[in-house]
């Protein structure tokens, strides 16, 4: 009786370590099934950020770096593809594969995307000059590799044309806009040099002192008083905050250079102006172009020191941006603008051609943006346009902001100079919108959707819609 109760007991305790057993095989193997799972994923990860890192790198011209890039595996990778081939990239897989990227290319370079007619001086096709110059330059931060032709005077790609072709191409594409020549003369006559600052301040208060303005230069009445009580109320300080070094970009900006710019903007075209760290729209797309939203951070848009854009639209057209304050001179620093400024002119320019396609109008072929680049004292004006295999970027002119009293007289120039870019932008934004036929908005809208992908102004509100889900 005590062995077959011995017995049984053993039975029963050998049923519960067997059960138990199972229990803990199934836990391991459950556990197992996880961890492959997330290896997976993380592998799908890793592989989505090396091919975005690969395309990125690719595109400024850093093979080297790329192919290091795309060999690039965690230990968790090696050990899930112990046993697969080793899959290489090169430039056309990545562009051709990454089917989540449409907007990429439009957003990055729109050169051979829209119709345009070469740029052609002389006989002498000067973007056939650009693409050589572009395929031997080894300065991965020249604007050649952004596709971007700086006709400015003081490029290196202007080294590559003799100069008779670059003059000529200065006088043949040069603005020709002029203020009304009432306006000019008063400028010229109200800006003459002066002894002292006291007779300046008489000079300003006369503008509206008993006197009935004519109804022609009411608008450049109150431009001038604007921007000069400025710079009197600066200079009439016990010390020159512009000579003091105590002065800080921002206030710079917002103090002395931006009252210039905001009045001649005010005084030609309507538009809305506004200073300090402004978001550029325009820039997001391109930005967040080589990105899987549901993988990676969307980024923000890149921010400028003065942006003008429309009214109605909220279409951007003047980027301004400023290296630092009068005393500053850093060539870094003044290269880092200069570079940030011109692809963000990029940036713009694609952005309001898109949006001319979206309305169903072909005539988008004049189109150009435009920007200012402040350095210390002197300011810059720039327009870009795009050709067939390249951008254009040209220089317009310059103007000084005065440092002391005595230098009030450039004002002549910066007023006159920024009046007459203005009335060159106001005539590129405001060209006249014919009736668009519905049947020909949707010729063009194929035509977007065949040449870019689904290219429009929401798409990356949306798809940062559908990242704020994920991430919820």
């Amino acid at each position: 009786s005590e062995r077959t109760s011995l017995s049984v007991d053993d039975f029963w305790r050998m049923i519960d370590k067997k059960r138990h057993q199972d229990e803990i095989d199934l836990e391991e193997l459950d556990y197992t099934k996880r961890a492959l799972k997330d290896t997976n994923n993380e592998t799908h990860h890793i592989r989505a950020i090396t091919t975005n890192k690969t395309t990125r790198l690719l595109k400024h011209g850093l093979e080297d770096q790329a192919e290091k890039s795309k060999g690039y595996k965690s230990k968790d990778q090696e050990e899930v593809n112990s046993g697969e081939n080793e899959v290489t990239y090169n430039k056309q897989d990545v562009i051709t594969n990454d089917s989540d990227n449409d907007l990429r290319e439009v957003t990055e370079s729109m050169v051979g995307k829209v119709e345009r007619t070469p740029l052609i001086v002389d006989d002498i096709d000067l973007e056939e000059i650009f693409i050589n110059y572009r395929d031997e330059c080894e300065n991965i931060f020249d604007l050649c590799h952004s596709d971007i032709m700086d006709m400015r005077p003081t490029s290196r790609f202007t080294n590559e044309i003799t100069e008779e072709s670059w003059d000529k191409c200065v006088l043949e594409t040069y603005p020709k806009h002029k203020i009304p020549e009432e306006w000019e003369k008063f400028i010229q006559e109200f800006f003459k040099p002066k002894d002292n600052l006291e007779e300046w301040k008489k000079a300003w208060r006369g503008l509206y002192n008993g006197k009935e303005i004519d109804e022609n230069k009411k608008d450049l009445v109150d431009a001038i008083y604007n921007i000069l009580g400025t710079f009197i109320e600066a200079f009439e300080a016990p010390v020159n905050i512009l000579k003091s070094g105590d002065l800080e970009e921002n206030q710079y900006n917002a103090q002395f250079v931006s009252p210039v710019l905001k009045n001649a903007l005010k005084t030609i075209c309507s538009v809305d102006w506004r200073i300090l760290e402004v978001p550029v729209e325009s820039s997001k797309s391109r930005r967040n172009a080589d990105i899987n939203p549901f993988i990676d951070k969307v980024l923000a848009s890149k921010r400028a020191d003065g942006l003008a854009r429309l009214w109605e639209n909220h279409e951007e057209i003047f980027v301004y941006e400023q290296t630092g304050p009068p005393n500053f001179d850093d060539v870094t620093e003044f290269h880092i603008h200069d570079y940030k400024l011109v692809r963000t002119m990029r940036d713009v320019l694609n952005q309001r051609i898109i949006f001319r396609l979206k309305g169903g109008m072909y005539d988008h072929k004049e189109l150009a943006s435009f920007g200012a680049l402040g350095h210390r004292t002197e300011v810059s004006l720039f327009w870009c346009t795009i050709h067939q295999r390249a951008y254009c970027l040209r220089e317009y002119g310059s103007y000084k902001i005065p440092a002391i009293w005595q230098d009030l007289p450039v004002l002549s120039e910066a007023i006159t100079t920024c009046f007459k870019f203005f009335l060159f932008m106001k005539e590129n934004v405001e060209k006249k919108k014919l009736h668009i036929e519905q049947k020909n908005k949707l010729l063009v809208k194929r035509k977007i959707h065949m040449n870019f992908g689904h290219v429009s102004a929401s798409t990356l509100t949306s798809t940062e819609a559908g990242y704020e889900q994920m991430s919820m």
